[in-house]
């Protein structure tokens, strides 16, 4: 799998007037909160330094992250969208992107390992993804879960049992299942690590 990952430490952030465009500055001016706030431009920052690296742009400023109603932003360089498959990850502290010019989907998820209630294992997961109740296993099928989510390109409009993950394979259903047969089927591949230390991280990529 060729892709290339950017992680970005968010207590260490540059200016957002160096890196952003008029259209990304309006937006960012409408959030309100500071951890959303730096959320949001750690995750364009990691993926326009990936973009930068790919297509040899220098000016980040030129690689523009926009927002779309889908939820998946959309990603445009010179004010043309590239072909690149690409997302973004933010979890306690840190923000991740992965673009890649080789793989046609990607989709990534990052969280920290944290004990969780049970309604929320019984509500998220569907049975027949449930093979361990621990911990980070439950983070690992979570972080599973969103990458396809987002490899997809629906954003939140989901429900959770629509996609699933048992050991490591991916299973749609629903609207999710006509929008993996819209995409022409393709083959997925789910990979997961413990990285970094405390956090699960997975990353799906459809050929």
């Amino acid at each position: 799998m060729a892709y290339q990952l950017e992680v970005i430490d968010l207590t260490n952030l540059p200016p957002a007037d160096a890196l952003l465009s008029v259209q990304e500055q309006a937006y960012y001016q409408t959030l309100r909160f500071p951890k959303r706030r730096n959320e949001w431009l750690g995750g364009r920052l990691a993926l326009k330094r990936i973009v930068g690296r790919i297509l040899g742009v220098s000016d980040l400023v030129q690689v523009e992250v926009l927002p779309q109603e889908s939820g998946k932003p959309k990603l445009l360089v010179g004010g043309k969208v590239t072909r690149l498959a690409y997302s973004i990850t933010h979890s306690n502290g840190f923000a991740v992107a992965a673009a890649s010019a080789d793989e046609r989907l990607i989709g990534i998820d990052l969280e920290k390992i944290e004990h969780r209630i049970t309604a929320w294992k019984n509500d998220f997961f569907h049975p027949s993804e449930l093979t361990d109740d621990s911990d980070e296993f439950l983070t690992a099928l979570w972080t599973q879960k969103e990458a396809l989510v987002k490899l997809l390109g629906t954003g939140l409009s989901l429900r959770s049992n629509e996609v699933c993950c048992v050991r490591g394979q991916a299973q749609f259903a629903g609207r999710a299942l006509e929008i993996y047969k819209s995409l022409g089927e393709p083959q997925i591949t789910v990979t997961t690590d413990k990285w970094p230390a405390g956090f699960m991280f997975s990353v799906a990529v459809g050929k």
